[in-house]
C-alpha cells in the first residue's frame, strides 16, 4: 500500500536539481588531469621506436643483432621494448600523430580512473581525491610523453589496483582474494616485452607480497602458512612469466649487467634538481606523503610506508622513478590526507553543512565554467599538434642531406641520432643511438661520449676496455663519411674545427654538417659539393614541423624512392602530408 505521506518515486526523482557546482568541479579536474597527462613534447627516440615497429611489421621476426649502425655489427641485439614498438607503428599508422597523442592522453585518465575507484572503495571524499590525483598527475607531465615507459607506468598502475583488490580487507581476516592476484602473471608477459621497467615492477610487487606473507604467518600462525603459500606462487608465477620473451634468461642477464654500470651521461638517471620542470611538484608530493602518514589517524600500512619510503629514495637519486613514487602516492595517499584534515577539524569549530547562498553558487558556477574553458584550451592546443621544434632537431640540416644526396656512415649527436635513422635510412647507418647498450659495446659509448662531451667529472661512465680518452677515434673508426653535431655540445665543435680531414658542408643557428674532405671538398671525387652548393649561417631555427618531420624528397626526380616509401610507410604518410600542406 502506497504512503499517502510520500509523492510517487517519479515524483521524488522528477523533483530533484542536478548540482552543477559538484559537476562543474569534477569536470575542471578531469580536464586538469587531462592537461597534465597530455604533454606534446617530442621524445628523441619516437622516432627509432616507430621504425623498429614498422620494421617488425614488415619483416615478422625479431632481429637478433643492431641495425641501422656500421659501429656495432653483429652486435647481439637486447630490444626489451618490442610490444611498444608495435603499439607505436601501428597507432602512428592507423591513428596518426595527433591520434597517439590522443591515445596517450586517454591512458593517463584511465590511470586516474583506477586512483579514483580506490579511493572511493576507501570513502575518501571526492574533493580529497581530486587534490593528492591532480598533484600526482601533474608529477607525471614530464614522464608522460610517447615513449615506452608509458606502458611501464600504466601497467605497474594496474598492478596496484589489482594488488588493492586483492588485500582491501587484509587488516580485518589477514586473507586475500588470490584470484586477482593470478592477473599479474600475464601482466608480466606483456610487461618484459614492452620495457626494462617491468625488474622494478617485479621488485616492488616481490616487497608487497613478501611482507604480506609474514603477516599472515605472523597474524594467523599455522593457517597464515596457506596463504603466504599462496602468495609465493603467484610471486613465483609472475617471476618465470618475464621469461617468455623472444631472450628468454638472456634479457634478465643483460638487464643485471646493464644496470650494474652507472648512466651518468643520461639525464634521465640523474638526482632531480631544482631547475626540473617537475621538481617543485615532486617536493610536494613528497611533503604530503610526509605529513600525511606522521599525522594520520588511519592505521598505517608498514608495506605501504616502507614502498612509498624506497620509491621516494629511488626518485631522489634517479629522476626517472619519480613516476613509480607518485603512482604509489596516487593509490595509497588520498585516505590518510583524508584522516589528516579531519583532525584539522575539531569538534567545536567544525564546518557546517549549510547551503551555499545563491550569489554564492553563482559566483563559483563562473570561476568553475572560466576554468573549464581554459583548460579545454589548452588542452586542445596540446592535442592539436605533435610539434618537432626547429631549435631542438635538426629539421633544415635533415633536409638539406636528403636534398643533396648526403648519405653513408655518419657520426650523429645520440639525442639526434633515431631522427637521422629514420629521415635517412636506408642509405644512412648511425654511429651510436639512443638504444645504448641494449645493441652497443660500451667501447662504443665511451667512444661516442669521449667526442660529444669530453671528459667532464662527474658526468661520464668509462669502461677500462676504452683505453684512455680520445676524442677523434670516433672520426677514424670505422671510416664515418659525415658528422652531424649539435652546436650546444661544444667539445664537439672544438674537435671538428681542429681537424683538416674534414669539411663544413651545413650550419645553422642549432646543428653543424661535416663530410670527409676528400670525399666531399675534392672535385674528382664522385661526391663532390661545390662551394655554390654548401649552406654555411647562422640562421636562427624557428617554429616547428608536425611530427614526424621526415624530409620532403622529390620523388619525380628519383623513382626509385617511391619503392623506400611504399616499404617505410612512416616515410609516405610524412610525404603526403607535407604535400597536403604544399598545396
Amino acid at each position: 500500500m502506497t504512503n499517502p505521506a510520500l509523492p510517487p518515486a517519479t515524483d521524488v526523482l522528477s523533483t530533484k536539481k542536478p548540482d552543477w557546482l559538484a559537476r562543474g568541479f569534477g569536470l575542471a579536474f578531469l580536464l586538469g588531469c587531462a592537461v597534465a597527462l597530455s604533454p606534446s613534447a617530442v621524445d628523441p627516440d619516437l622516432w627509432g621506436h616507430v621504425q623498429y615497429g614498422e620494421e617488425l611489421l614488415i619483416e615478422r621476426t625479431v632481429p637478433e643483432t643492431s641495425t641501422h649502425t656500421f659501429t656495432a655489427v653483429g652486435h647481439r641485439w637486447i630490444n626489451h621494448e618490442n610490444i611498444s614498438e608495435l603499439v607505436f607503428a601501428l597507432g602512428y599508422r592507423y591513428l596518426g600523430a595527433r591520434g597517439l597523442l590522443l591515445a596517450k592522453c586517454l591512458l593517463g585518465l584511465g590511470v586516474v580512473g583506477l586512483m579514483i575507484g580506490q579511493a572511493r572503495r576507501r570513502g575518501v571524499s571526492f574533493a580529497v581525491t581530486c587534490g593528492v590525483i591532480l598533484l600526482m598527475a601533474t608529477s607525471l607531465t614530464a614522464f608522460w610523453p610517447v615513449r615506452p615507459q608509458l606502458l611501464s607506468y600504466a601497467l605497474f598502475a594496474l598492478l596496484m589496483a589489482m594488488v588493492c583488490r586483492a588485500f582491501r580487507d587484509w587488516h580485518a581476516s589477514h586473507t586475500a582474494e588470490v584470484r586477482w592476484l593470478w592477473l599479474a602473471p600475464p601482466l608480466f608477459v606483456l610487461w618484459a616485452n614492452s620495457h626494462g621497467a617491468f625488474a622494478a615492477g617485479l621488485c616492488i610487487f616481490a616487497a608487497y607480497l613478501g611482507g604480506r606473507s609474514l603477516e599472515a604467518v605472523y597474524h594467523r600462525g599455522r593457517d597464515g602458512w596457506r596463504t603466504a603459500l599462496h602468495l609465493n606462487l603467484v610471486l613465483l608465477a609472475s617471476g618465470f612469466a618475464t621469461l617468455l620473451n623472444p631472450y628468454g634468461t638472456e634479457l634478465l642477464a643483460w638487464l643485471v649487467e646493464s644496470l650494474k654500470n652507472p648512466r651518468p651521461e643520461i639525464t634521465e638517471w640523474a638526482a632531480p634538481v631544482p631547475s626540473d620542470p617537475f621538481f617543485s611538484p615532486f617536493v610536494g608530493l613528497a611533503v604530503l606523503a610526509a605529513v600525511a602518514f606522521v599525522a594520520t589517524k588511519q592505521r598505517r600500512d608498514w608495506i605501504h610506508l616502507a614502498l612509498i619510503t624506497l620509491t621516494l629514495w629511488q626518485a631522489a637519486t634517479h629522476l626517472r622513478h619519480i613516476a613509480f613514487f607518485a603512482l604509489l602516492c596516487g593509490f595509497w595517499l588520498p585516505e590518510h590526507v583524508e584522516s589528516v584534515l579531519g583532525r584539522l577539524r575539531s569538534s567545536d569549530n567544525a564546518v557546517r553543512d549549510e547551503p551555499v547562498a545563491p550569489w554564492m553558487r553563482r559566483l563559483l558556477l563562473g570561476g568553475l565554467s572560466l576554468t573549464c574553458v581554459l583548460l579545454g584550451c589548452k588542452l586542445y592546443e596540446r592535442l592539436h599538434d605533435f610539434p618537432v621544434k626547429r631549435d631542438t632537431y635538426p629539421v633544415e640540416a635533415i633536409q638539406y642531406m636528403a636534398d643533396h644526396q648526403l648519405h653513408g656512415k655518419l657520426v650523429v649527436a645520440f639525442n639526434w641520432a633515431q631522427y637521422a635513422i629514420s629521415a635517412l635510412q636506408p642509405d644512412t647507418q648511425v654511429a651510436f643511438d639512443g638504444r645504448f647498450r641494449t645493441c652497443y659495446p660500451q667501447e662504443v659509448v665511451d667512444m661516442h661520449f669521449d667526442f660529444l662531451i669530453g671528459k667532464v667529472p662527474g658526468r661520464r661512465y668509462r669502461s677500462d676496455a676504452s683505453g684512455p680518452l680520445d676524442p677523434t677515434r670516433v672520426l677514424h673508426f670505422e671510416q664515418p663519411d659525415l658528422v652531424l653535431i649539435d652546436r650546444a655540445f661544444k667539445h664537439s665543435t672544438r674537435v671538428m674545427a681542429a681537424q683538416d680531414d674534414w669539411v663544413l658542408l651545413y650550419q645553422d643557428s642549432l646543428a653543424q654538417l661535416w663530410g670527409r674532405r676528400e670525399r666531399y671538398d675534392e672535385p674528382s671525387s664522385l661526391q663532390y659539393l661545390a662551394a655554390s652548393l654548401r649552406s654555411i649561417s647562422d640562421a636562427l631555427q624557428q617554429g616547428s614541423v608536425t611530427w614526424p618531420a621526415l624530409p620532403v624528397r622529390q620523388t619525380e626526380a628519383n623513382p626509385s624512392t617511391e619503392s623506400s616509401l611504399t616499404k617505410h610507410p612512416m616515410n609516405a604518410k610524412s610525404l603526403l602530408s607535407e604535400r597536403r600542406e604544399q598545396s
